[in-house]
């Protein structure tokens, strides 16, 4: 009887096992298919193209080019793998023409897959999708890579609502190189309508040529590299519902110009300082607790944004006298603002932005400098729109005044006949925090002018217009008012900036790496105090995590270190410091 039980249960273990293999098999099978699956749709990506799928490691080395990688940067991870030394090298030389890895665009799929990057709560809002209008969406191209290309395209397609979007309008401005024209009509061809300028007009010029072909209720512009993520538009259309003059922005996440890996952004306010310079500004308090409903956005980034067709139009769509690019998004938002309108940003709306290095030069045009181009723009936007406070905006940028722009007889008539409101009421609603950290009279800096090595007196801190770290360049002649790029300042914010541009610290490790980085005037890894008695630059609050700024002569670059006073290569000298109020710098300095 023993012997018979053991046999039953030696019978049952068997039968489990092979019940156990089978499934193993069966997911195994499931899993080669899904993966021939996936290879075989992305291979028809390309259709003018014969593209491989590799799917080894080992196979990298033999990789051609525009071959897609299978799951090469999937959900939006990092797109890494085991590069030999000439792809790598040629990753490098793609990122010096471009701003960004574009021999590694070429390599991922069109149609990658992205996490869905909406906040939990917005998972769970319903939309009337039988009331929301209708979209077109208008790209402006110029010179763009086909493969960043065809990622905005076909994030787009595959994550928009065919019942809402019903026509792309791509507009070529005078690019260059190959438009791709007959590849993207063949990808998207009932989808997509191409207009090309035979020579460069600028963004807004290109935009308007867009916006006036569109057919839909709605203009929906985006930037031409971008990736749109799941549900993204019916949040970004639903406050059209309730007042057509409302323009909406996505929350714009970044996508890493070096592995395309994407990242959260967070919402935030956009509004640009007294140099025109466009600044994020956290949300106020009552915004945050009720994250994520839509909130009032001051100043938009100019990128992405949806409004309705017919109230653009009515607003004079962009200002036809702005050229090449710059300024448009504050001239526009001014408008919105001041004419009857408003502007949100919409924190369930997400979209990825691919940003270009900070070292690259974007070149907008070659018949006019981007720097004539926007100092013009500047100076269009504040004689219309900025009444009085025109010229606080001339106090830092003398500069401007000397500038032509051209008749303003019709942007002025606009502003008369919409019956706007003076920028008075705009700083009196919106800015309730901005003038807190950008006043119209500014205290006096605790110290300024160039930041001298004492270890190498000849040397002094310079930034370069593109830079993302601070170097070690021969010292201007006028140590107390240098060019731009030697003159520093201490300031009341207690950050050490040159223009827009502060030196931020973000680690705290031997041999830290200084950063150049955009002022948030908030404190925390932007705070420096300068001690006039050891001569140190010393960054953070809290003296446990206190650093101090030293110079790295030889390499002519900067870096932190524990603060030892009796190191020189930590000593510095500013072209002025204000005594007397450096005495009282730790005043009002919140304990950290």
């Amino acid at each position: 009887m023993l012997g018979h039980d053991m046999l039953i249960k030696h019978r049952k273990s068997i039968l489990l096992l092979l019940l156990f293999a089978a499934i193993c098999n069966i997911i195994v099978y499931l899993y080669i298919m899904e993966r021939k699956t996936q290879a075989t749709q992305t291979s028809t990506t390309f259709k003018t193209k014969t593209t491989i799928v590799r799917e080894t490691e080992t196979e990298l080395s033999q990789l051609a080019d525009n071959e897609v990688i299978a799951g090469l940067g999937a959900m939006g991870r990092a797109a890494s793998g085991n590069w030999t030394k000439a792809q790598l090298l040629a990753m490098e030389r793609s990122e010096r023409e471009t701003g960004y890895n574009a021999w590694l665009s070429e390599h991922i799929s069109p149609e990658r897959t992205l996490h869905d990057m909406r906040h939990h709560s917005c998972k769970k809002l319903k939309y009337p999708m039988e009331k929301l209008p209708t979209i077109s969406v208008v790209i402006v191209q110029y010179n763009e890579q086909l493969s960043v290309l065809l990622r905005t395209l076909s994030s787009l397609r595959k994550r928009t609502s065919p019942k809402l979007l019903k026509e792309i309008i791509l507009v070529d401005d005078g690019s260059d190189h190959d438009n791709f024209t007959d590849t993207l009509q063949q990808q998207f061809p009932s989808l997509l309508l191409q207009l090309r300028h035979p020579k460069q007009l600028g963004l807004m010029q290109a935009r308007l040529t867009g916006a006036r072909k569109a057919k839909q209720d709605v203009l929906v512009f985006l930037d031409a590299h971008v990736e749109v993520t799941r549900g993204w538009l019916p949040p970004l259309l639903a406050p059209l519902l309730e007042n057509n003059k409302t323009c909406t922005t996505p929350v714009v996440d970044t996508i890493d110009y070096e592995n395309f890996a994407y990242k959260r952004g967070k919402p935030s306010r956009g509004f640009f300082d007294w140099d025109f310079n466009y600044v994020q500004l956290p949300l106020l308090k009552k915004e945050l607790a009720a994250m994520p409903a839509p909130h009032d956005n001051p100043i938009m980034n100019g990128g992405l944004f949806s409004i309705d067709r017919q109230w653009f139009f009515q607003l004079g769509g962009y200002d036809e006298g702005l050229r090449i690019w710059g300024a448009e998004q504050f001239e526009l938002s001014l408008k919105i603002w001041l004419c009857g309108g408003r502007l949100l940003e919409v924190p369930c709306s997400r979209v990825g932005h691919l940003y270009r290095s900070g070292n690259f030069h974007v070149q907008y045009t070659k018949s006019e400098s981007a720097i004539k181009a926007v100092g013009r723009n500047y100076r269009r936007v504040a004689e219309v729109w900025l009444d009085e406070y025109k010229d606080k905006l001339y106090v830092n940028m003398p500069h401007l005044t000397h500038i032509k722009v051209g008749s303003l007889s019709k942007q002025k008539s606009l502003r008369e006949r919409l019956q706007c409101k003076p920028f008075k009421w705009f700083l009196d609603h919106l800015a309730s925090d901005f003038l807190a950290l950008y006043p119209l009279e500014e205290p006096v800096d605790y110290a300024f002018g160039t930041v001298q090595s004492v270890a190498a007196p000849n040397l002094c801190l310079d930034r370069a217009e593109s830079a993302i770290h601070p170097q070690l360049l021969p010292c201007d002649r006028d140590l107390m008012y240098p060019k731009e790029q030697q003159k520093w300042s201490l300031s009341y914010f207690r950050d050490l900036h040159s223009s827009f541009h502060c030196l931020e610290l973000q680690e705290r490790e031997p041999q830290a790496e200084v950063w150049l980085w955009q002022c948030h005037h908030q404190a925390g890894n932007q705070f420096w105090f300068y001690d006039s008695n050891s001569k140190q630059l010393i960054n953070g609050q809290s003296k446990a995590d206190q650093r101090c700024m030293e110079a790295a002569v030889a390499e002519r670059k900067i870096v932190a270190n524990i603060c030892n006073s009796t190191n020189q290569r930590q000593q510095w000298n500013f072209g002025y410091v204000d005594e007397t109020r450096l005495e009282d710098f730790w005043n009002n300095v919140p304990e950290t």
